[in-house]
């Protein structure tokens, strides 16, 4: 799809085409006067679909229960999880900003030691507890 414009910017029209080309040589023949033509991605439908994964990597969670910001270190928060005999931890600003975690998510650490969050939905379509 395209567009013709004026020097205003105003829309003079607009022509569909099988190819990029095609839809230039429409504009450009139907809009001799346009000041700019414009043409937009073909239909991304027709494009092939994303390679898909499925998850194989053992990990460890604790779904989160509450979050609660720590008076005494601004910006820090503690995670409370659902799981009994799991202590609270302390995640520092850094890792709130940057995962967002939320309550009735999980807390993930991998087999390298790096920590997430994963929200409930997709961590419960993709894991499975051993």
């Amino acid at each position: 799809m395209g567009q013709a414009f004026d020097r205003d910017g105003n829309v003079l029209g607009e022509a569909y085409g099988e190819t990029k080309r095609e839809v230039f040589d429409k504009l450009t023949s139907a809009f001799k006067d346009a000041h700019e033509i414009r043409i937009r991605s073909m239909d991304q439908s027709q494009q092939a679909e994303m390679p898909r994964y499925r998850c194989n990597k053992d990990i460890w969670a604790l779904k989160i229960a509450g979050i609660s910001l720590l008076k005494h270190v601004p910006g820090d928060a503690e995670l409370v999880f659902e799981d009994a005999g799991y202590a609270p931890l302390i995640m520092p600003r850094a890792w709130l900003v940057k995962h967002n975690p939320k309550v009735g998510g999980y807390y993930v650490v991998y087999e390298d030691g790096y920590q997430s969050f994963r929200p409930a939905q997709a961590f419960e379509e993709g894991y499975t507890r051993l």
